[in-house]
């Protein structure tokens, strides 16, 4: 409960005069209970005794109302009866974050008792104010229980609990405007939303080191946030800042969180945009009015990031068709003005992020716009132990943490927070500290492959491994297969894999693609040679082997002119190839004619080299994962050599 007296008991006529006029004002009020609350530690401050004090303004905040309740909060009822003389309250503002000068504060230090300066942030705070102040103190958000005070004191209306909530993260300004005495509040609530979308604070949270497993995108952050630092201090000019980069990955790599890491760890403002968000702000008007006011704020709070999420929904004009074509062709036109700026947008730092790339408008990402492309990966095995280490913020730092971030592979970001934060809630059912189990229990139920499952998934690799020899296609590094499986995925998709060494720079040949594609459907045939038949484990998803073949046979054909046609039919990417694929018979012939050659190619060698397959297999189902060196330890057991004629041997 807010207390409304500064001397404990009082109840003088001057009090109550002070409490009427404190009413007065809704927004005033709630300033008021603001800078009471968080001089609570200074009693110096409420009991009117001889104090020097700053106060800092909350994020957003009217620095008007506050500095009104200051004079309320500083004076007490002195301020409804004279008696002003000893007490002073000031104001500093940034000035695109220019340090304050002292001016006239020496001299009002030295002459009044009472002090206090409102400031919009500690950057403001000159000096010598430092040297003499008792305490620098940042007032806190609007808590909704001073609302529901605020509201039946100053304007006789009664507030759920549920309605304090959300109107306390309103900016003061826009309640007092929308909450008027004899309006409901449900209407009041309704036009705080058309005023603004509230935003949640910004809390405490990872800079870009805390962040693990972005790859490049860290090493570029942290590159910008130097040339920030440069540019404030006048060492190089804005045209030698990066302005803008495309940050792609799959979903749930921490694009966003990317996005508030850079900015935390550049000391700048954030503001964070949503291609489809702007969208759904109704028609092509409101859609741009959305999209000028999030650059319009990120202007303002220079220097800054401009995060623009899902920004491959804008579309490609090139690819644009039907309807909806004039309308995305305006969007992206409306963006590209945006982004260069009529005016210029020095300070500004554009962060675009996607999942698609591919389907981006060319203008978008030439230079000077979007020109810097970094993917975030799905975090390797020591990037998976970071992001666990960073959700448990300190607890289990004795454990060992390698365990369970083996069982996540293929995770992303956001899953693992998922599964820190399900055991969490595990321990806190229980009324105890979390544990490592707590962890354990969370991950997928993991069963025994059966034998006969097991040994398919070994000839699948083994064939795989076989054709890569034969036809030397690439260097294998290792070859494995697992034990177990997650129960709660319904079927097992992926049963091992053999790891390639990277190939260099290499001639894109028709052989070169024959090749890849025979080693891709080298499992395939190894089933149906060794097995009497393949099984539905090569296809069904993308990244598949019968996904994979079929995209380098529909390169092949479609897009390089190397196979029965030379004509250029689709761009060399998988939305493009796939849908011509689809309306044109002739192609598909093409393509199935190229998988059916490189699958009896891939099932000869097996044939002729079975004695090395089994081998392979058994030591498979023995060890689980081979090496290369235990791999051409196996085919060196064969009397002959092992390679496809014409073929140089590995």
């Amino acid at each position: 409960m807010i207390r409304y007296t500064t001397l404990e008991g009082a109840r003088s006529s001057n009090d109550s005069a002070f409490h009427a006029k404190l009413r007065q004002s809704f927004p005033r009020f709630l300033a008021y209970c603001g800078i009471m609350r968080a001089c609570r530690a200074i009693p110096q401050f409420r009991l009117m005794k001889p104090v020097v004090i700053g106060l800092l303004l909350p994020e957003g905040a009217d620095a008007e109302i506050y500095e009104s309740a200051a004079r309320y909060a500083a004076h007490g009822p002195s301020i409804v009866c004279g008696g002003l003389d000893s007490t002073e309250v000031l104001r500093r503002m940034s000035d695109r974050g220019k340090k304050a000068t002292d001016g006239d504060l020496p001299k009002t230090l030295s002459v009044k008792r009472r002090v206090v300066l409102v400031a919009e942030n500690m950057g403001c705070v000159p000096d010598s104010f430092h040297l003499a102040a008792d305490a620098v103190i940042q007032i806190g958000a609007v808590l909704p229980r001073h609302v529901i005070t605020a509201a039946k004191f100053c304007l006789q209306i009664d507030i759920t609990p549920e309605q304090a909530e959300f109107i306390a993260t309103v900016p003061v300004s826009v309640v007092a405007a929308a909450l008027r005495r004899g309006r409901p509040v449900a209407t009041a609530i309704e036009r705080m939303k058309k005023a603004v979308v509230p935003k949640p604070r910004e809390v405490s949270g990872p800079t870009l080191d805390d962040l693990h497993g972005i790859g490049e995108a860290g090493t570029w952050g942290r590159e910008l946030a130097t040339d920030l630092s440069d540019w404030r201090v006048g060492k190089i000019g804005w045209a030698d800042v990066d302005r803008g980069i495309l940050v792609s990955g799959p979903p749930g790599t921490g694009k966003t969180t990317f996005a508030r890491a850079l900015a935390r760890t550049c000391d700048v403002h954030l503001v964070l945009g949503s291609i489809a968000r702007w969208q759904a702000k109704g028609h092509l008007g409101d859609m741009l009015k959305a999209m000028r006011a999030a650059f319009d704020e990120a202007n303002r709070n220079a220097p800054s990031i401009l995060f623009l999420d899902e920004i491959d929904a804008v579309g490609d004009r090139e690819k644009l068709s039907g309807h909806n074509a004039q309308y995305s062709s305006e969007v992206v036109a409306a963006l590209l003005e945006c982004i260069d700026g009529a005016e210029g947008r020095e300070g500004v730092v554009i962060v675009g992020a996607c999942n698609h790339p591919h389907r981006l408008d060319a203008a978008l990402v030439r230079a000077g716009r979007l020109d810097r492309h970094v993917r975030i990966p799905l975090p390797d095995l020591k990037g998976r132990e970071g992001i666990l280490r960073w959700h448990l913020q300190g607890l289990l730092v004795d454990m060992d943490l390698s365990g369970v971030a083996s069982r996540t592979e293929g995770w992303s970001g956001a899953s693992l927070e998922q599964l820190v934060r399900q055991a969490r809630r595990r321990a806190r059912r229980e009324r105890r500290g979390l544990v490592l189990d707590d962890i354990a229990a969370e991950l997928p139920v993991l069963v025994s492959l059966p034998a006969e499952m097991r040994r398919r998934f070994a000839v699948h690799e083994a064939g795989h491994a076989v054709v890569c020899i034969a036809i030397g296609a690439s260097e294998i590094v290792r070859v494995s297969i697992i034990d177990t499986f997650d129960v709660t995925a319904g079927r097992v998709q992926d049963g091992g894999g053999v790891t390639l060494k990277e190939e260099g720079l290499r001639e894109r040949t028709p052989a070169q693609f024959l090749d890849r594609i025979a080693l891709v459907l080298g499992g395939l045939a190894a089933e149906e040679v060794l097995l009497g038949a393949k099984s539905a484990g090569g296809g069904g998803v993308r990244g598949s082997d019968l996904h994979n073949a079929t995209m380098s046979a529909l390169t092949f054909e479609a897009s390089y002119g190397l196979g029965e046609s030379l004509a250029y039919i689709a761009a060399d990417n998988e939305d493009d190839l796939f849908t011509a694929m689809r309306f044109d018979r002739g192609l598909q012939e093409r393509v199935d004619r190229v998988l059916m050659e490189q699958f009896e190619r891939a099932k000869r060698i097996i044939g002729e080299h079975r004695k090395e397959v089994e081998r392979i297999v058994e030591a498979l189902l023995a060890k689980g994962a081979l090496s290369t060196e235990e791999i051409k330890e196996i085919v060196e057991q064969q009397p002959r050599l092992l390679f496809e004629p014409g073929k140089k041997a590995v």
